[in-house]
């Protein structure tokens, strides 16, 4: 049963139309930081639905809710007071409270919806699916407009100042830049093959798009020029091309293949293989440490040598011992003045 204290339904494209009449176990410890920062909390989201908090230091879970339906992405709130979790194939935004474990909000959008990512400010979330973004007002948790984009949308990433977002349209080899201010499209660039995730360099001054070969299953990088809105270059990473990340000091990105995982020098363009499988990654920003979804563990890289720290038993986290299959990493989103 969903347990909620308040529900919203409202169809995306009728939001659009309204739009425009307006306008674990673990084995050892290892904390390492960078530019003065170590997260201490990795949001891990399964595809059965279930959001489990770990301590990043010794990979414990303090604390745990359950969506109840499948999920394809997620993001979190300031202080982690709230995870936004995506049952994509339901349609549904579900809100949990993670420290009392309660679903506190869902909104039906009646759209397949995909993955999420959170204003800098907390003050918006946006939701890919429909052939739109969503628009939801994290406080009174209702989708509150919505922002044409490419033929499925699916990846979404935001810039530092929280001006624009970059979608990643699977079908039609595109991503779409949406303005947030006014929330309206401002421009379509090409990239080509189908594109999945999308990250945005630390700085604001680099977006990589991961995109995979409809024919061959070939996986590429694509570094955008948000100044110029243009693709600047492109690498072949191997096969499949899904996931990504950028490391705090913007050098290197990684990307989940279907049985590595590709890390991009971004000045060289060159990328190596490790012989690593991930489902899924994540870095925290400010936090040089890599986090992998890989099986029924997640292992936790050092960017600087891609050392593995450490690894932790996410199989206990599971009632029938089956492990995790996880959907997303999250993390709260960087506080300047923490």
């Amino acid at each position: 049963m969903w347990r909620r204290r308040r529900t919203a339904a409202l169809g995306i494209a009728a939001v659009l139309a309204a739009a425009a009449l307006s306008a674990a176990g673990q084995e050892r410890s290892h904390v390492v930081t960078a530019a003065g920062r170590s997260v201490p909390r990795a949001y891990v989201v399964s595809h059965d639905g279930r959001v489990q908090v770990l301590d990043t230091k010794d990979g414990q879970v303090v604390a745990s809710a359950n969506t109840g339906a499948w999920t394809t992405g997620a993001a979190v709130g300031p202080s982690g007071r709230r995870v936004y979790v995506v049952n994509g194939w339901a349609g549904v935004i579900t809100a949990v409270d993670p420290v009392a474990g309660e679903v506190t909000g869902r909104i039906e959008t009646r759209a397949q919806l995909a993955q999420a990512v959170l204003r800098p400010d907390g003050q918006r979330l946006y939701v890919t699916g429909g052939g739109a973004v969503a628009v939801v007002d994290p406080v009174s948790f209702r989708l509150v407009a919505a922002i044409k984009a490419g033929a499925q949308p699916q990846g979404i990433a935001i810039t530092p100042d929280g001006r624009r977002l970059y979608v990643a349209n699977s079908q039609d080899g595109t991503v779409s830049v949406l303005d947030t201010a006014s929330a309206t499209p401002k421009t379509t660039i090409d990239v080509g093959g189908m594109p999945q995730h999308v990250a945005v360099g630390p700085d604001g001054d680099a977006v990589y798009v991961s995109s995979v070969d409809a024919a061959g299953g070939a996986g590429t990088v694509s570094m955008i020029d948000p100044h110029a809105d243009v693709v600047r270059w492109s690498t072949p990473v191997g096969r499949g091309a899904g996931s990504i990340a950028v490391t705090p000091d913007g050098r290197r990105v990684y990307v989940a293949l279907n049985r590595r995982v590709a890390v991009v020098d971004t000045t060289t363009h060159v990328a190596k293989a490790l012989r690593l499988r991930a489902k899924t990654l994540a870095i925290a920003p400010g936090d040089r440490r890599v986090f992998l979804s890989t099986g029924k563990t997640a292992t936790v890289l050092d960017s600087a040598d891609n050392r593995v720290l450490t690894t932790y038993q996410l199989s206990g986290l599971q009632d029938d011992g089956r492990g995790v299959a996880t959907t997303a990493i999250a993390f709260e989103p960087f506080d300047p003045s923490s």
